[in-house]
């Protein structure tokens, strides 16, 4: 009885579209217009904020800390850590992953998600508050990219041939995009202040008492950290036998004037005679990417705020308009950030590609190519719900809603074709148009809710996220969920009202074509 009452009602409806059809088109492209209004208030991103209950802390000491005094500031980094009773297990890295003496690493799981009362978002912020203490040490909380390898999410690199501008550079581009509200625990790859014990070869001296620059830097490395001139072979085994001074005499800066060095002819020179001791200062890596140098600066994205696409179009403001690059220096967007701008051309290309062939579908089955676009009204009433129900949930537009985008180019025209395929059966029948369409609307309103119903049950688990893996994937159940229902209840009002306007541009369109290919064929067959 409920169900017969339903398709009483929608009956109803269809003759108030069918009286009214230019106020219900109007009103579906204000709709649409909306939508697109709402879409550009959702956040843009390639991947959604992580809640694997995993993440990383990173603590960092002025270059020069030798091993001892990171592992103790490490040590009560790590108690502070633990103390949380959400955290389940952490390992301490000394050392980073370029065998730097002066870095830490931690790699924290927390316990499962039913364990605890706040997200993973939740608790790296409640755990930056608690590492206020040892801003001395630069702590940063950043999550595990699994993508591309220890990669954080945003990432920018400045590129360029002069190391000193660049450094200057960098400088006044960090202090900038540091201040961004998308951002998380921004950092630059720059580390000024490293020290370095130089050995400065006075070139004209060297030539002279014949050494070379290079010849130089072997017989150092080799007195200091050694050479493997032969093996020691006892009972089928090899030992390396391994030269180099004894350990009180490694020391280059206090031993500077008693070493000496060989010359072409194998005549020990006082290395004071050809070269000078210098203490300077350098940086603590070089990077290069095209034949040139860059720094990068790196930072998190910041959850439930603006997105990699509004970061990423701030960030290319402050290069073109705050601050413009010198001439030989340039910037380019790399791990995610340039992952996410491959991602909105390539499903741009895919979107286009699904319209086409569902209509080449279409026209070869309808034998039309004007019929296809009544049931492909129902494309921009599908993006119209999923985009309203990304803004309502506060999902981002990321690669799992813009994979459920394109998913529902094939998922929604199913409505449409189940009025406008029985419509047309009708017609063929002898009905005029708003007949057909009112019993067609009756009839297929029950197939049209089943098959909706089902879809959205379906996709009802993607949309919840019942674990921290599936959480991931919340925005891509949310878009398709919120498609379905736009294209359902804007079809089942939109299509009868565009239905008499295509059909009979359809028979008119079929008219002008039959006399200009086919009566003038005959005419001139004659």
């Amino acid at each position: 009885r409920a169900h017969h009452q339903l398709e009483t009602f929608y009956e109803r409806v269809i003759k108030f579209t069918l009286a009214r059809p230019l106020l219900i088109l109007g009103s579906s492209f204000t709709i649409f217009i909306l939508s697109l209004v709402a879409v550009g208030y959702v956040p843009k991103t390639f991947l959604p904020p992580q809640d694997y209950g995993e993440f990383e802390v990173g603590i960092e000491l002025p270059p020069g800390t030798n091993l001892g005094a990171m592992s103790d500031v490490a040590a009560e980094v790590d108690k502070v850590i633990r103390s949380n009773p959400e955290v389940r297990t952490s390992l301490l890295i000394v050392g980073g992953r370029q065998t730097e003496s002066n870095a830490a690493q931690f790699f924290v799981e927390l316990v499962p998600a039913g364990q605890r009362k706040v997200n993973t978002s939740k608790f790296k912020d409640r755990l930056r508050m608690q590492l206020a203490p040892f801003k001395y040490a630069n702590p940063m909380v950043k999550d595990i990219d699994a993508v591309a390898g220890g990669v954080r999410p945003f990432n920018v690199n400045i590129i360029g041939t002069d190391l000193v501008e660049l450094e200057k550079v960098s400088s006044e581009a960090f202090a900038l995009i540091r201040k961004h509200s998308g951002l998380k625990d921004p950092d630059i790859s720059f580390r000024p202040g490293k020290p370095e014990f130089q050995v400065a070869l006075d070139n004209h001296r060297a030539e002279g008492m014949g050494i070379s620059s290079m010849s130089l830097g072997q017989e150092l490395r080799a007195q200091i950290e050694g050479v493997n001139p032969a093996v020691f072979r006892e009972k089928g085994l090899e030992y390396d036998v391994r030269v180099r001074l004894q350990e009180d005499q490694r020391n280059l800066r206090t031993g500077f004037s008693s070493t000496y060095i060989p010359n072409i002819n194998n005549t020990l020179v006082k290395l004071t005679t050809v070269a000078n001791p210098v203490e300077a200062e350098g940086p603590a890596d070089i990077r290069r990417q095209d034949r040139g140098r860059y720094i990068q600066i790196s930072a998190d994205i910041t959850p439930g705020g603006v997105g990699m696409g509004q970061v990423m179009t701030d960030v290319r403001h402050i290069f073109e308009q705050e601050m413009k690059l010198p001439v030989g220096m340039r910037y380019q967007f790399v791990g995610q950030a340039e992952n996410f701008t491959e991602l909105s051309s390539n499903m741009l290309k895919a979107s286009g590609l699904g319209i086409l062939f569902i209509f080449l579908v279409l026209a070869s089955l309808y034998e039309s190519f004007v019929t296809p676009f009544t049931i492909m009204l129902v494309l921009p009433l599908a993006a119209c719900g999923a985009f309203i129900a990304l803004f309502l949930t506060h999902n981002s537009l990321d690669i799992f809603s813009m994979i459920g985008c394109i998913m529902l180019l094939g998922i929604a025209t199913k409505n449409s074709i189940l009025l406008v395929d029985y419509a047309n059966q009708l017609v063929l029948k002898g009905l005029d148009r708003r007949e057909a369409m009112l019993q067609a609307g009756r009839t297929r309103l029950r197939p049209i809710l089943m098959t909706t119903v089902a879809l959205i049950a379906g996709m009802l688990p993607v949309a919840i996220g019942l674990n921290e893996a599936s959480k991931q994937r919340v925005s891509m159940g949310v878009a398709v969920i919120g498609g379905l229902i736009s294209s359902t209840l804007l079809t089942l009002v939109v299509v009868p009202a565009a239905y008499s306007y295509v059909d009979r541009f359809r028979v008119w369109s079929g008219k002008v074509l039959h006399r200009i290919f086919v009566v003038k064929a005959q005419q001139s067959g004659k």
